[in-house]
């Protein structure tokens, strides 16, 4: 049984791009305000740290289930997603936030 959604993110973002003119949080508004990133390595296990314009940071990490499979770059790779992604969260509560102050 296969319940993955029916479009990929890249179609989703076309979508998005050509039929929603309301403010959202997008790749470029979160890009612009990431300040620095920075991986730490304790032996297999990467952790990546999103440090934001104003100083608040997301942390993300990324652990191999068998330490022999670590490749850094994959672990970087992961680990970075697992904090962008926590980004987005945050970006949309304040977006809504903001608009709910203006109704």
């Amino acid at each position: 049984m296969d319940n993955k959604p029916k479009i990929t993110l890249a179609e989703a973002k076309t979508i998005l791009d050509a039929s929603c003119h309301a403010p959202r949080v997008t790749e470029e508004s979160i890009n612009a305000k990431i300040a620095s990133v920075g991986y730490h390595r304790d032996a297999h296990t990467t952790i990546c740290v999103i440090t934001m314009n104003n100083g608040f940071r997301f942390i993300g990490t990324s652990t191999p289930a068998a330490p022999e499979n670590y490749v850094a770059e994959i672990g970087e790779r992961y680990a970075y997603d697992n904090a962008y992604k926590q980004i987005w969260t945050h970006e949309g509560y304040l977006l809504r936030e903001l608009l709910s102050q203006q109704i």
